[in-house]
């Protein structure tokens, strides 16, 4: 039979039966639901009987169960005989009358009755909303009158004794242990609001790096910490001030001595093709500081793992490099020996079978659609590659960045956190709304869908899962790149006639995922706050995300 009979005939049979015998075909049911909830009630969609007619052929067994089925019946509807009753008598009838009368009026008691309750109810929900308001006063009075005693009493405490410079020598063991408190309270600030980064509070961390730079009792290896992480925190957001912010981190990490966390900060400041004057005298105080402490070399490695981890970042450092003179020469890597063709076959040392033998093209092909699991086993392969064989893993990598720019990042970020995208109101976003209004017609855009895509691949999200509503295909201008965007499972559409906002809300709860949308969703109340949100913005420089 060929696909088109076998659509006739699937109509004609009842879907709770097909149903049934699907449950023994798990790979035609997710092939064929693919985009839909599998049901008895899916398969009379007209998308998955097509579907299943095409699949039909490639399975006989399941063509041969259903050839045995039988069409369903069509039920005839019969007009049920016509019962004449005899009107009750006048007596009966009046009685009735009295009756329904009498409950009327009950009812209507009654709902006298819940009117005062509820009456009473709101009287005693607004004196307890002004008990609860009061009792807060009270305390916050408590609180700030607390708090004037204990800034009367510091004020009123003796000052310390001076003590002469001889008593202030340190011994060996005093030296260690002052040094080791230092330390400790240099480290434990950043670190505590890089695993607040790192868990995805990227707006928590921003206010609270604020506020602890404007104490200028902090110590200088806190300060540098603080200001790197508040730097990384606008990086990781496409900020517009995070290139001027990563200076000034680059400026105090110099300053505390700490030379890789100087160089990283200056390299997320490379923002153009073309190194600023700023960023070239910055360079220069690096690199004294890595001649004053013997550090060149390992500076150099830095350099090179550059090459394949930040590409445009690495040509603009180099440039930087030249410009510093023939003394620094030694540091600019040299090109690669090893050569990979996109699809030539690498062994990763890995113990899973799904990437033991990998190609450029393939990983670039996961990252776009999504695979998850294949990308996990494929950085720890990478991972273990690059320190049993470097000149093949910088290959690797090479080849992956010429394909894509934003997988190669994907592969080698230091982490990587999962998105959830609202794809119909990234696509219906107006970056020009006087052009708008000029245009008299608003039309949904794929290649703004793309390009915050792209922003967000190269920012360290992955996955990446854009969800549209069904109606989306019919909005927007480049039809045929939106359907193949559908058909591999880069956007995915929910049902006709139904919102994308209840599954968006859900999948950013199963992922503990970031939902990106600058819809306020204030329809959807707790379930909508207890998700993190960011707006977004386009520029002509590009994307910025907002915290919400």
């Amino acid at each position: 039979m060929t696909a088109e009979e076998w659509r006739e005939k699937l109509a004609s049979l009842p879907s709770k039966e097909i149903h049934r015998l699907l449950k023994n075909e798990p790979d035609v049911t997710a092939k064929i639901s693919t985009g839909f909830r599998p049901g008895a009630e899916t398969l009379k969609n007209p998308i998955v009987l097509k579907r299943l007619a095409e699949a039909l052929p490639k399975n006989p067994k399941l063509a041969e169960a259903l050839k045995g089925l039988e069409p369903a019946a069509i039920a005839l509807a019969i007009p049920e005989p016509v019962v004449l009753v005899p009107s009750p008598p006048k007596e009966t009838s009046a009685k009735l009358h009295l009756k329904l009368k009498e409950q009327r009026a009950a009812l209507k008691e009654k709902d006298m009755q819940l009117a005062q309750q509820a009456v009473q109810l709101a009287q005693l929900e607004k004196e307890r909303t002004a008990t609860l308001a009061e009792r807060d006063s009270e305390r916050l009075a408590r609180e700030a009158i607390s708090a004037k005693l204990e800034r009367e009493r510091r004020r009123k405490m003796p000052e310390p004794v001076p003590v002469s410079p001889a008593r202030l020598e340190p011994t060996p063991a005093t030296s260690r242990v002052v040094g080791a408190t230092i330390t400790e309270q240099a480290g434990w600030v950043p670190d505590a609001l890089t695993r607040l980064l790192v868990r995805g509070h990227d707006a928590t961390v921003l206010t609270l790096s604020r506020e602890l730079l404007t104490d200028d009792t902090l110590p200088v290896m806190a300060r540098a910490g603080i200001q790197g992480v508040y730097a990384f925190a606008l990086d990781s957001l496409g900020a517009p001030e995070a290139p001027e912010q990563c200076r000034a981190a680059t400026d105090t990490f110099l300053s505390a001595g700490q030379l890789l966390e100087a160089a990283e900060a200056l390299r997320r400041s490379f923002t153009k093709n073309t190194p600023s004057a700023a960023e070239r005298a910055l360079l220069q105080r690096l690199l004294a500081l890595a001649e004053r402490r013997g550090e060149l070399e390992t500076l150099g490695q830095w350099v090179a793992s550059q090459r394949n981890t930040h590409p445009s970042a690495f040509a603009c450092l180099c440039k930087a490099l030249e410009s510093a003179g023939k003394k620094y020469a030694g540091l600019l890597p040299t090109a690669s020996t090893t050569k990979l063709a996109p699809d030539a076959t690498v062994a990763l040392p890995t113990s899973a079978k799904s990437v033991a033998s990998v190609t450029a093209r393939q990983l670039v092909t996961a990252v776009d659609v999504g695979e998850s699991a294949l990308i996990a086993q494929a950085r720890t392969g990478i991972t273990a590659l690059r320190t049993g064989n470097p000149s093949l893993a910088e290959a690797l990598l090479e080849a992956i960045g010429a394909l894509s720019a934003p997988a190669l990042t994907t592969l080698t970020a230091a982490r990587l956190r999962p998105v959830i995208v609202d794809a119909s109101n990234v696509a219906r976003h107006i970056a020009d709304p006087l052009a708008a209004l000029v245009a008299k017609k608003q039309t949904a855009s794929v290649a703004q869908l793309l390009q915050l895509r792209e922003f967000l691949l190269s920012h360290g999200f992955f996955p990446v899962l854009c969800i549209a509503d069904a109606n989306l295909r019919h909005l927007v201008s480049e039809k045929v790149l939106y359907a193949s965007l559908v058909e591999r499972h880069i956007i995915r559409e929910t049902l006709a006639g139904t919102s994308a906002d209840e599954l968006l809300l859900t999948e950013a709860r199963a992922h503990n995922a970031p939902l990106i949308t600058n819809d306020r969703l204030a329809d959807w109340g707790k379930q909508a706050e207890s998700i993190e949100r960011l707006g977004f913005t386009v520029h002509k420089n590009g994307i910025c995300l907002l915290p919400s």
